[in-house]
């Protein structure tokens, strides 16, 4: 029966088979093969409200409480980044909350485009967990509770220690035992002096790695993107209670006021430290040597009283391993869906004819080829150059740039004039042909031209406000502007050269229900492809993630955001079509996908090998100050290798770039603000 089934459909069944038993082991390794419990909690506190996961052992109830934890990540994630704490802790027997901060994720800021929800994220979420009948506490209140978080949930995992120290000199008790700030410095503790000082006789520990993009530096050179030791900051020095004169060690135990304390350092970058073997042991040795000194010192035991035992191994990275198949397999879904949907009757419109139509390469001599490969390289180096110009909009970078747009449209109208006056000289009408093809591509490119300079040089036009309420989207959001209206230039600045005498050689010839049916087909798609996503989150509670990629179901507010990004985005892969068509139209199979992949990814990439293999060999990046962006930029990674295959492959099917620009520019935009890396004000 499966041998009758067309070829679309077969790809369908068997990604479809492969995503459900993907998701089926990546949730076992979440549950611990049912041992925990995973349920998706939302609760409401004084400030708005808060959601994410808790991990409860199933021996766990209010007879048998157990010490728990509650994780969070930093500025642009969510809880699903918090998986290696979340899913070593409750396997060992601890509890677990995994939660999003306010306006991250499904959680909500009652504060209306207040940047100080974090302050209050963790401490909030440790009322809740506190209040859990089946949660450790001892005879006076004091519960064996830790916090942990990454970035600004590191900030606001030590806020919440200060919180609660102020609360025990009303109520007598601490709610906290034990805190673990990963990739957090104090020196952006605001409005508290020295906040190590409210640590009290908790358990603190620090993971502070060497290449972390951010914080921890005591080099006193100039940016943050360096090399870091901690412990041998003043700052790590106070932690671990040392003087100024005194050398402190990593990974080791120091009793301050009564309380442990210690830093590790490890090898890593700020984003690493979610995916990192080494951070995982350093989060499983820090929470049970600091529980099991905190009990002993409550009279509580030790943690093998509460079934919570030693294990060797880490078991998160299996989850990373299958939500990466899951997420592989929906990528190769596309192909096979859009077939499998343009097989229908009104969908076939997206054709030529009712059957895909091969594209007719124009065949370049080998000089010409040669010629191209250098335009297409200088193109790249030039895109990776301005990179971190367009993404941080430097006035200074930039405004070069918009001059070079008067002049090359001063330029562009000089050739037009100096055409037509041959032209008309010579009285031919092959040069008046000549002539009307030039102007028309002439006025393109002015008009263009001049567009690019005013979005050169009116750097707010995507701006944190109400409309665009995604601070990191409008970072991407301008870079894909300024790098889409730039690749259109040289697209058609170039073209020309190589005397393409095709009357649709850049994609863009097609019908009105053509272009019509393209877009349904690419609603259709998306709608598709997220009801997927959707249910598999529903059913698993997993989602398809990579590190930090990952494609996740929105909400009502991401979906609705969407649409205003999209506009912006239409632009970039717009542009990159037409440079993906005009480039690869001739090359077949893998060779022509590798190609137009390389020509969306391969600036973002080049930039990355410098800015990280400088960093790496000298100690210093050469752009010291692009740090959060350059994190952005690895997460851009997987979003334009696929881009570039698609725009290909649809466009070899329908002749034209249509469906491939619209399914981009929706399926793309949906993911990016629904994904780890967004994070969204809340007005009013």
């Amino acid at each position: 029966m499966f041998n009758k089934l067309s070829k679309p459909v077969k790809w369908i069944l068997s990604l479809l088979i492969v995503i459900i038993i993907s998701s089926i082991c990546a949730s076992l390794v979440q549950n611990s093969f049912f041992q925990v419990k995973v349920q998706k909690v939302k609760f409401d506190t004084e400030r708005g409200t808060l959601s994410g996961y808790l991990y409860v052992p199933r021996y766990v109830d209010k007879d048998n409480p157990a010490p728990a934890v509650v994780l969070t990540h930093g500025y642009l994630n969510n809880k699903e980044m918090q998986e290696i704490g979340a899913i070593e802790l409750s396997r060992r027997g601890f509890v677990v909350l995994a939660f999003d901060q306010y306006d991250h994720g499904d959680s909500r800021w009652d504060t209306p485009a207040a940047f100080n929800f974090y302050v209050y994220s963790v401490y909030d979420a440790v009322q809740y967990i506190y209040n859990l009948d089946y949660v450790l506490k001892d005879a006076k209140g004091n519960g064996m509770i830790g916090v942990s978080g990454h970035s600004m949930g590191g900030f606001s995992s030590v806020y919440a220690v200060i919180w609660d120290e102020q609360d025990f000199a009303s109520n007598g008790y601490r709610k906290i035992a034990a805190a673990l700030p990963v990739g957090a410095d104090l020196r952006y503790i605001i409005g508290i002096d020295k906040p190590e000082t409210f640590f009290g006789p908790r358990s603190v520990g620090f993971i502070a790695a060497h290449w972390d993009q951010f914080f921890f530096d005591n080099t006193g050179q100039a940016g943050s993107v360096k090399y870091k030791d901690f412990v041998k900051d003043p700052v790590g020095k106070r932690i671990l209670g040392l003087g100024e004169n005194e050398e402190g060690k990593a990974s080791e135990w120091y009793l301050v006021n009564n309380g442990q304390r210690i830093i590790y350092t490890p090898d890593e970058t700020h984003p690493q430290n979610h995916f990192s073997l080494e951070s995982g042991r350093n989060t499983i040795e820090f929470f049970t040597v600091a529980f099991n000194y905190q009990l002993g010192k409550h009279g509580l035991g030790r943690l093998e009283d509460y079934g919570i035992t030693e294990m060797s191994g880490q078991v998160w990275w299996l989850k990373e391993a299958f939500t990466l198949i899951a997420l592989v397999a929906l990528f190769m879904m596309i192909i096979p869906g859009f077939m499998l949907i343009t097989q229908l009757p009104f969908f076939k419109k997206v054709y030529k004819t009712e059957q895909p139509e091969e594209v007719t390469p124009v065949k370049l001599e080998p000089a010409q080829r040669g010629i191209k490969a250098i335009l297409i390289t200088l193109t790249m180096l030039l895109s990776a150059f301005y990179l971190n110009i367009w993404m941080d909009r430097q006035a200074t970078g930039l405004a070069p740039l918009a001059k070079a747009m008067n002049y090359l449209a001063g330029a562009t109208i000089i050739f037009i004039a100096i055409i037509w006056i041959i032209s008309l000289i010579k009285n031919e009408e092959r040069l008046s042909n000549i002539a009307h093809k030039v102007t028309l591509h002439g006025a393109a490119i002015i008009l263009i031209a001049l567009a690019y300079r005013w979005v050169l040089t009116h750097t707010s036009i995507i701006q944190n406000n109400n409309f665009w309420s995604a601070p990191s989207i409008n970072t991407i959001g301008y870079w894909a502007m300024a790098a889409g209206f730039f690749t259109i230039l040289v697209t058609l600045g170039t073209t020309p050269l190589f005397k393409a005498e095709d009357d649709n050689v850049y994609g863009l010839k097609a019908s009105w229900m053509q272009v019509l049916a393209s877009f349904v087909t690419a609603v259709a798609l998306v709608f598709g492809l997220f009801l997927i996503v959707g249910l598999v989150e529903l059913i698993f509670k997993t989602d398809f993630r990579f590190y930090v990629y990952a494609i996740k179901i929105f909400n009502t507010k991401q979906f609705v955001t969407s649409f205003k990004y999209m506009p912006v985005f239409f632009v970039y892969y717009f542009a990159v079509a037409l440079a993906v068509f005009v480039n690869t139209r001739k090359m077949k199979d893998i060779w022509g996908d590798i190609l137009a992949s390389v020509l969306l990814v391969g600036p973002v990439i080049l930039f990355l090998i410098y800015q990280y293999g400088v960093l790496y060999r000298t100690g210093v990046a050469p752009f010291p100050n692009f740090s959060l962006n350059a994190i952005l930029c690895v997460g851009l990674i997987p979003t334009l290798v696929v881009a570039g295959i698609i725009l290909r492959r649809f466009a070899k099917k329908t002749g034209n770039i249509w469906t491939g620009v619209f399914f981009t520019t929706m399926f793309f935009t949906f993911i990016t603000l629904a994904n780890t890396a967004i994070y969204e004000l809340s007005f009013r």
